[in-house]
């Protein structure tokens, strides 16, 4: 019998490797139909809450014919979120829903968020300029990646962080650069309020993330108008205990039927934040919440802009000009 031979090279298998844990995940290139949703998201993003945030400047510059000043904070917040659980739960109908989602996570997302959008309203009606509250607010891409690195686990690539950082830093120098228009007072208690709305949305950019990995765990899909009804309805029962609690709500009513004319600008500004909201909210269900921040950013600087028009008509600076080429390369980057 002839002598059995090792091969002499023998072939070894290679087995693929699974990526760490820590490794970036790197932005995945979008399809034709990837496109077209965020532009749809986007437009309706921009159309309705550039009127959202007209509405909002206006209620806290309305005065009365005696010279009070809107101030329940909270009702108005209640109002806006009944509105936006009126069309979720409408869009539920319509769409359809899923069941057994995670009611703690989506309470979690709910009270911060109603959190973030009471100080952001508390910091005008505490005398804090529109431009230099939407200046603080574009900068909320930065907390929301914080958000969602250390609380959703997610992970960003060197091209992400520097459109972030385009983003941020073109509508700040707009923002800088104009924002002297309308010669408003900045009061320290509106600083700080703007503050605390940045920290909460760090919050609610994590919270969003681990709900959608959650769902992804369950393999339940998380419909944009489930997301939509169930934040809003906690924070709908949030803002309510709170308007209660501070004696806002009865104050909110005295004061709409009193003036009728600021009642028809809070419920034209509840509807509007209601299909905003579900534009947001169908963006962030087929993409996440930073690409979301990525317009609702760029969406703040065109409301700026529109705010120092209708204040003093006059046109852009140079660096004005250099702000909206920044922040405009950032957005480019963000859909291609």
């Amino acid at each position: 019998m002839a002598p059995s031979v090792e091969p002499m090279n023998k072939p070894t298998r290679k087995v693929p490797t699974i990526p760490a844990a820590t490794d970036v995940v790197e932005k995945k290139a979008y399809t034709s139909a990837d496109r077209i949703k965020l532009l749809q998201g986007a437009a309706g993003i921009y159309f309705f809450f550039i009127m959202y945030g007209r509405m909002q400047e206006r209620i806290f510059q309305y005065k009365s014919p005696s010279g009070k000043k809107f101030t329940a904070v909270w009702f108005l917040q209640f109002v806006d979120a009944c509105c936006n659980v009126a069309i979720g739960g409408l869009g539920r109908q319509w769409q359809g829903y899923t069941t057994g989602l995670p009611q703690a996570t989506l309470a979690c997302v709910g009270f911060e968020q109603v959190l973030s959008k009471y100080c952001l309203s508390a910091s005008l009606a505490a005398g804090l300029s529109f431009p230099i509250a939407t200046l603080a607010k574009s900068a909320k891409m930065v907390p929301v990646m914080v958000g969602s690195l250390f609380i959703g686990g997610q992970k960003f690539g060197v091209r992400q962080v520097a459109q972030a950082a385009a983003i941020v830093g073109g509508t700040s120098i707009v923002t800088l650069a104009e924002g002297g228009g309308k010669n408003k007072s900045n009061s320290l208690k509106g600083l700080l309020l703007i503050l605390g709305s940045l920290a909460c949305d760090g919050l609610v950019g994590g919270q969003q993330k681990k709900l959608k990995n959650q769902c992804k765990e369950e393999n339940k899909k998380l419909r944009s108008y489930d997301l939509m009804f169930w934040t809003n309805f906690y924070m709908a029962i949030g803002s309510l205990i709170a308007a209660t609690a501070f004696s806002e709500l009865r104050q909110g009513f005295r004061f709409c039927r009193e003036n009728p004319v600021l009642a028809q600008q809070i419920i034209k500004f509840g509807i509007c934040g209601a299909l905003g909201q579900a534009s947001i909210f169908y963006t962030i269900a087929n993409f996440d919440s930073v690409v979301c921040t990525a317009v609702t950013t760029t969406r703040k600087l065109v409301s700026v802009l529109i705010s120092l028009a209708e204040g003093d008509g006059k046109g852009l600076s140079p660096a004005g000009y250099l702000g909206l080429s920044v922040a405009g390369a950032g957005i480019v980057g963000e859909v291609i």
